[in-house]
């Protein structure tokens, strides 16, 4: 074998290597999905309080009005979470979570 030969067999093994590595990762990456009770995600058997739980539930809550909104859409899209929140932000499961889009930066004080 040449030494052309040789970097070409070791450049392609490094190749079919890194593309099995991605594979596997992406694979299991479904399996570590958000658990969620509401508002908050369980770890380790305890409840904590986190922004992508509250915004599934936030959706939860608004599709439960009828609302056509995907976990994604609030998640990834502000302008939709306080959409959500000016049209079911007076539910009392949510209205914590949306008192700051619907009463402003001055809330309480007024």
């Amino acid at each position: 074998m040449s030494i052309t030969t040789k970097s070409y067999l070791v450049l392609c093994l490094a190749l079919v290597g890194a593309v099995f590595l991605t594979i596997s990762k992406e694979a299991t990456a479904g399996k570590y999905k958000l658990k969620c009770d509401g508002p908050y995600q369980i770890v380790q058997g305890n409840k904590i309080h986190t922004p992508p739980c509250e915004n599934s539930y936030i959706a939860s809550v608004a599709r439960s009005y009828g609302y056509k909104v995907s976990n994604y859409e609030v998640r990834n899209n502000v302008h939709k979470k306080m959409e959500i929140c000016r049209f079911v932000g007076h539910d009392s499961r949510i209205s914590d979570y949306c008192d700051i889009y619907n009463n402003g930066p001055n809330r309480g004080y007024r």
